[in-house]
């Protein structure tokens, strides 16, 4: 994968002090952002006894109602702090929603909120009308209730703003929860399955800014290399300890986070077997001593505790490794009652992929135009977001809100649309195939039912991938196979360098409402890196 040269850095007259802050998927980059005041985590290795909060479990009521509620509130990420923030049925992030394959529910979502948002059921299987992308708006002060037929494998999924301009702050304020889906098969698969005990989700998320109400505010950098926190936090909670059973346990992993990639791994080696990816179960358990989990990516994995040895679960610093980073900790509590002590043999994951159900290939390529949009910060060093900073001495400064309006389906002021959308206004933009997303345009056209392989590069930077209504497996990265623990089916995948994606189509999408496929570094997202496809 190429980076960006030293001839092009002095092409665009930023020198060479800009060769750290261009590459902030690495060490370099990790280490420039930490000197600017953001963005790269410290290690944690105190103990703590704030316990980890578990989200509501919540089924369909007797009408096959789940009822949602997006809103704003106040929440404490550490013992005396308290912050800004916003959630579902509660002040930050929301309920896990179980339901079971082959009901039919009405997904009723009020927005309890004074601006307008979506909620996009990422990895539920929906027509594209009822998706939650930024089409299906939701203003302030009304309901959304799409009513679905729940028709795909067991598997874990996650729910999540998707307005346009907005998405990666109304994300980080905490506007997410889970959705499990079940096929009742768990017993006889030998899965552990009781919430909250063996059976334990985990949000990964970070977060900058722990105090006060202004939580997000992504400066220029921010918006080029996503915005990171230098806090880690699980369920809502910075390095929360869980107890557990000695037995198997079950981990439901989602990296929550706007931009950061978490390497887990445990503090004593010991394998994590990985059972299931995005779309369901892998073939059998498979084990890694670390596990990569980038934006909107989830994975399970089983973890054996039955020795009665508790562990610390950590990841890297930054993304070429350095010092780990404390993440949570987990306590055997022989009062809980072990009921999973054996690693099942296998597991009912899908069949190899067979590339000659590709009826079509085509190519993407993500571009970052980085020397675009630091022209753009040097042609404007003192007006709009990028205030403050003057790109040829560093001097970085915060992000100022500006006074301009955007229409983006609804007219929304910079007041109530967040600083990443001021940014959008200002001309920063990325796109995917040389085009920044566009909602009245049509990216792609595939037919429905088929299968295409699809051609992803990278240039700058990795980039976290994901498709709306569409399920993929990977053919290949980098030219070899993927590895086994990413065999399975995927609707989100880290692409760095060159991948070929075998998508298959199989959900409606019309015109009014097309599907996205983007960037799930949500910044990125934002200001472009997004298109649209429907199926004919």
């Amino acid at each position: 994968m190429s980076g960006i040269t030293r001839r092009r850095l002095l092409a665009l007259g930023a020198g060479t002090a800009f060769i750290a802050a261009i590459r902030p998927f690495d060490i370099r980059a990790q280490g420039a952002h930490q000197h600017m005041g953001h963005g790269a985590a410290t290690p944690l290795t105190a103990r703590t006894s704030r316990p980890l909060p578990l989200p509501p479990l919540i089924e369909p009521d007797a009408a096959g109602v789940v009822k949602l509620k997006v809103q704003t509130g106040r929440h404490s990420f550490e013992e005396g702090s308290e912050a800004a923030s916003a959630g579902v049925n509660g002040a930050y992030l929301g309920p896990l929603v179980r339901l079971k394959n082959g009901e039919t529910v009405t997904l009723s979502v009020e927005n309890g909120m004074d601006e307008e948002t979506t909620l996009h059921w990422h990895g539920l299987f929906v027509p594209s009308v009822l998706d939650g992308g930024p089409h299906n708006l939701i203003a302030a002060g009304t309901e959304w209730n799409p009513k679905i037929t729940v028709n795909q494998p067991a598997s874990f999924n996650w729910f999540h703003p998707h307005l346009h301009g907005n998405t990666a702050r109304q994300a980080h304020m905490g506007i997410a929860g889970l959705m499990v889906v079940t096929d009742g098969r768990d017993s006889e698969r030998g899965l552990p399955q009781d919430y909250g005990v063996d059976d334990i989700p985990l949000v990964l998320q970070d977060r900058r800014v722990i105090e006060g109400d202004k939580v997000y505010q992504p400066d220029i950098m921010d918006l080029m290399h996503g915005f990171r926190g230098n806090k880690l936090i699980v369920n809502g909670v910075v390095s929360p300890e869980a107890n557990v059973p000695a037995s198997i346990v079950r981990l439901r992993l989602l990296n929550g986070a706007n931009a950061r990639n978490f390497h887990v791994r445990l503090s004593d080696k010991r394998p994590l077997f990985v059972i299931a990816s995005d779309g369901g179960y892998v073939g059998k358990p498979e084990p890694v001593e670390r596990l990569t989990i980038s934006p909107g990516e989830r994975y399970e994995v089983l973890v054996d505790f039955s020795k009665g040895e508790g562990a610390d679960l950590l990841t890297y610093g930054n993304d070429s490794g350095g010092d780990d980073l404390h993440i949570m900790r987990f306590v055997v509590d022989t009062a809980l009652k072990a009921k999973i002590t054996t690693l099942p043999r296998s597991l009912d994951g899908p069949d190899a992929p067979d590339e000659r159900l590709s009826v079509k290939r085509r190519s993407f390529f993500f571009d970052e135009r980085t020397a675009e949009n630091m022209q753009l910060m040097m042609a404007k060093p003192s007006t709009g977001p990028q205030a403050g900073h003057n790109m040829g001495d560093m001097d970085m400064g915060s992000m100022q809100p500006g006074a301009m309006d955007h229409d983006m389906h609804g007219a929304r002021s910079s007041a109530d649309a967040g600083l990443a959308l001021e940014a959008l206004t200002s001309g920063v933009e990325m796109a995917i195939a040389g085009k920044p997303f566009d909602m009245d345009r049509i990216d792609v056209e595939a037919k429905l039912g088929s299968w295409e392989i699809w051609d992803l590069t990278t240039k700058e930077m990795p980039h976290p991938f994901h498709i709306h209504g569409a399920s993929f497996r990977i053919l290949s990265l980098n030219g070899k196979a993927p590895p086994a623990h990413q065999s399975g089916w995927k609707d989100t995948a880290l692409i760095d360098g060159k991948a070929e994606l075998l998508v298959h189509f199989d959900r409606k999408a019309v015109k009014s409402h097309p599907f996205m496929f983007h960037c799930h570094v949500l910044e990125h997202e934002d200001v472009g890196m997004m298109a649209q496809f429907v199926t004919v």
